[in-house]
């Protein structure tokens, strides 16, 4: 069974259409060790239906003031580097200036895009007991 994986993502925050694309195979397997260890414990919203992106980012904002802040705010900035708006490269210092919850958005959508699928199919195919 083939299945088409969306590549890339535009999504519209305050005015400001942002693109995301996929990471490639290797890049996106690169930030699992970190994502498993600092993010992902939050992880769990992503698969619970009753839980919004707001939910999921007043767990992020948890985690990013908890003992591990750093490495989560250098995995946060990593991931994003690469979005694209108006055609660019993000100037974070110009984009996210009294902003940060568009930051701390655009973050749940590259992780969305690149993992939410994987780890849906994962959970779905564990093996039961």
């Amino acid at each position: 069974m083939t299945h088409k994986k969306e590549t890339q993502k535009v999504v519209r925050i305050n005015d400001r259409a942002y693109i995301i694309n996929a990471f490639k195979g290797r890049e996106g397997w690169s930030y699992l060790p970190r994502l498993t260890k600092f993010v992902f414990p939050f992880a769990g919203y992503f698969f619970n239906e009753d839980k919004g992106d707001d939910d999921i980012a007043e767990q992020l904002m948890t985690l990013l003031s908890g003992e591990n802040s750093k490495e989560v705010t250098n995995i946060v900035f990593d991931m994003i580097e690469h979005i694209q708006v108006d055609g660019s490269s993000i100037d974070f210092d110009f984009e996210f200036a009294q902003s940060y919850d568009t930051l701390i958005l655009l973050f749940i959508e590259v992780i969305k895009l690149n993992y939410l699928e994987s780890f849906q199919r994962l959970v779905t195919n564990l093996p039961k007991g």
